[in-house]
């Protein structure tokens, strides 16, 4: 197995149903901009999550849905992968 296939698998495997509670720059990694969701999970922001927003990702689906203010937003991991070059 490859590096892009275990990379894929990875994003397909995320199952996350949290809301955004706060993003801050974390002293312990560079000041890099971090998330913190309401399950207790952080993680670097890779994504433009604002504060409020509530996260959707079934596992083995590619697509997130960020809600947000009314509106429902599609966040294709595995497309966003590609464009950051972490995928071919």
């Amino acid at each position: 197995m490859n590096s892009n296939s275990k990379r894929t698998q990875k994003l397909l495997s995320i199952e996350r149903y949290t809301k955004v509670i706060d993003i801050y720059n974390n002293r312990n990694e560079h000041n890099f901009l971090y998330a913190k969701f309401s399950n207790g999970f952080q993680k670097i922001l890779e994504y433009p999550y604002e504060v409020g927003d509530s996260i959707s990702k079934k596992k083995g689906d590619s697509i997130e849905y960020i809600f947000r203010k009314g509106k429902i937003i599609e966040n294709n991991l595995l497309e966003e992968s590609r464009k950051n070059g972490l995928l071919k």
